[in-house]
């Protein structure tokens, strides 16, 4: 076992609490910036409007060791999979301009159309 399969392993059980009527998630990411891979769990109360993540491990962009990386997620864990890539962000649909949970509170002053 490589050194980031063991950070895989040890990250995954720290954070999958298996806790009750929540939900978790597993997002695969190819970040064309940072030219890595990286491997995140999210969770989610049921109704809950916070979703949590955590990075569990991100390594080289290597083929062989994606490979490898991802046969070892799939063989720890039975959740479900989604897999992103940076080539392909999604705009949410319209500007935030309002945002009271990542501190911005009821200043708009970064808004150009006030």
């Amino acid at each position: 076992m490589n050194e980031y399969e063991k950070e895989l392993v040890e990250e995954y059980q720290a954070h999958f609490n298996k806790l009750y009527n929540s939900r978790y998630w597993l997002v695969v990411v190819n970040n064309h910036f940072d030219d890595i891979y990286s491997f995140f769990i999210y969770s989610e109360k049921v109704r809950g409007k916070i979703q949590r993540s955590y990075e569990l491990v991100h390594f080289p962009r290597d083929p062989e060791l994606y490979d490898k990386m991802i046969a070892k997620l799939k063989s720890i864990s039975k959740l479900s999979i989604e897999y992103r890539d940076t080539r392909h962000l999604i705009h949410p649909g319209e500007d935030i301009t309002h945002d009271t949970i990542h501190g911005h509170g009821r200043s708009t002053k970064y808004d150009p159309k006030k």
